[in-house]
């Protein structure tokens, strides 16, 4: 292991790393109206990046961006402050992350399985810094084996976009999102609790010819009757929007879906080897639900061009209740605020990549402030057996032809 910079406030940490670890090697990304620039040591890092956010690269970079991001392919190292561990929920894996907050308004994560040290701060939030020079405040910083874990960036960069939307007033949601076609095409929410297979259902509608809007977070914009006049494009709220991220999925929902399996083939066989493909699918049913082997399936690569957008109104939220040998598949409308054990499947508390003062007073995180936030917009509880392709009917129906 090397040794980190010298702690003294999160500026001077942030300058260590940038001195360490110049980063030549850039990708702009833009979601909606804002940019990111992400910055890497190391190419394989960047160009790996530039293919999974293809989607969302901005080929002619101008101008300073809204988010900025060091990622620094290093060797795993020390953390350079002591930290404490995450206290984590029952059922969750312990110590899986530990964290420290250290002078300056900067936070310090590691993740403990891989190593990975991730940095960021109020002040890395803000635009004009140069990736290159030791003498400015870094920027939101991930330090060590970055190659070899993709997906641990992708979430650091979706975290720290996802506390920018917070900070306006937006509300986190533990959803998958789907819309129909076209620029004003509606939306709907997808929640439901741990294993009810929210991502399987909005891959169905997707199937279907549905837009994918996000996988496993959303963030609800609460309505605003002049953001169409104030902001002319805007769509007017509740609007629903997504993360750049692509599902990431267990071999069951490829192989144990026949509407899916065709299309999720091509991503399967290229994460996975043919001896474990071939192994999984002579499982039966229940053990092969039980499969945890992730995937990223790309949208675009698996249904088509132009299937993966950011925004839609929001049309209904849909919380699965249901479960496996459950029967039919039953459809009932339900008001959130009567229902509260349903809006806790969607409510999604902000992790350890949050800053708790960015989101002070801003972010809806109470249930009242998530009701108020979905003012207006029906629910629906799909109760019964699990049954996507029935689901996927109704939803259908729901959602409006």
């Amino acid at each position: 292991m090397s040794s980190p910079p010298i702690l003294g406030d999160f500026a001077d940490l942030a300058r260590g790393y940038a001195a360490r670890y110049p980063a030549r090697h850039a990708l702009r990304l833009r979601l909606e109206e804002l940019t990111l620039d992400v910055r890497s040591n190391s190419q394989a890092v960047a160009d790996d990046l530039r293919g999974y956010f293809e989607s969302f690269v901005e080929a002619d970079a101008a101008g300073p961006a809204d988010l900025e991001f060091l990622l620094l392919e290093a060797p795993v190292e020390e953390p350079p402050v002591a930290l404490q561990v995450k206290p984590h929920a029952p059922g969750k894996r312990a110590d899986k992350e530990r964290f420290a907050d250290v002078p300056g308004g900067g936070r310090v994560v590691r993740k403990q399985a891989t190593g990975m040290l991730f940095l960021f701060g109020a002040a890395a939030n803000a635009p004009n810094i140069a990736a290159d020079s030791a003498a400015n405040i870094g920027p939101n910083i991930a330090v060590g084996p970055c190659a070899q874990n993709r997906n641990q960036l992708v979430n650091f960069l979706c975290a720290r976009y996802m506390e920018r939307r917070l900070a306006q007033g937006w509300m986190l949601g533990h959803a998958a999102g789907v819309a129909r076609p076209g620029q004003d095409g509606k939306g709907l929410a997808l929640c439901g609790f741990a294993g009810m297979g929210k991502s399987t259902l909005a891959l169905h509608l997707v199937a279907r010819g549905l837009d994918f809007v996000s996988n496993d977070r959303v963030l609800v914009e609460p309505a605003s009757p002049a953001l169409g006049d104030v902001v002319p494009g805007r769509l007017r709220g509740p609007v629903l929007h997504g993360i750049p991220k692509h599902p990431r999925l267990n071999p069951g929902t490829a192989l144990g879906n026949p509407a899916l399996a065709a299309l999720l083939a091509p991503a399967l066989e290229k994460a996975l080897p043919e001896a474990a493909r071939s192994a999984y699918a002579g499982l039966a049913s229940g053990a092969l639900r039980a499969v945890e082997d992730k995937f990223d399936a790309a949208i675009e690569a698996c249904f088509g061009p132009d299937r993966f957008r950011l925004a839609a109104p929001l049309a209904g939220v849909v919380v699965l209740n249901w479960r496996h040998g459950g029967g039919a598949v039953r459809a009932q409308r339900v008001d959130l605020a009567e229902r509260l054990d349903l809006l806790e499947a969607l409510r999604k508390p902000p992790g350890l990549f949050y800053l708790p003062g960015a989101i002070a007073g801003r972010a809806r995180l109470t249930a009242e402030q998530c009701l108020e936030a979905l003012s207006g917009v029906p629910a629906l509880e799909l109760c019964g057996g699990s049954d996507f392709e029935a689901a996927a009917l109704v939803c259908e129906e729901f959602l409006g032809a």
